[in-house]
């Protein structure tokens, strides 16, 4: 298994959810990790895993973010802490997890292929991304500076 994998956090979660009372958990890819039922209402929980002791760098996708603030009162960020004897859960809501997140200047990613020809060819692996432009680029920045100054 892969060592970075949430797949082991997510079912010591699941289980954990359905000891305190949830039904139909189940994992989930969106749009969030799992989702749960209870008293009749629809529960979104985000893992992020880490083995961490002091502090926990991570990231949640925009995605994530649009989802949580869509569901305020039912969307929870869980950080499932690995320790030697298992996982510790948190929860937190979108208002508390607010508190500890950022928006650094955005990235550009790039995929260059070493062991093929040079020619940039029009395939992407990640479907969800949007190609770059110049004036996807100038729209992008002109956004980090208005947040910015915010």
């Amino acid at each position: 298994m892969n060592i970075k994998s949430d797949k082991k956090a997510k079912e010591v979660f699941v289980k954990a959810l359905e000891i305190r009372g949830y039904s139909d958990v189940r994992i989930a890819k969106a749009p969030a990790d799992i989702l749960a039922l209870k008293n009749g209402e629809k529960y979104l929980f985000e893992i992020k895993k880490t083995s961490a002791k002091k502090e926990y760098f991570g990231a949640a996708t925009l995605t994530e973010w649009r989802s949580a603030y869509s569901n305020p009162k039912n969307y929870f960020f869980v950080i499932a802490q690995e320790t030697p004897k298992g996982f510790n859960f948190t929860e937190y809501t979108p208002d508390e997890f607010e508190k500890f997140s950022s928006v650094p200047p955005f990235k550009i990613f790039f995929n260059i292929p070493l062991n093929e020809s040079n020619k940039v060819e029009a395939k992407r692996k990640n479907r969800s991304a949007v190609r770059l432009t110049k004036e996807k680029l100038l729209k992008l920045d002109e956004i980090f500076s208005i947040i910015k100054n915010d």
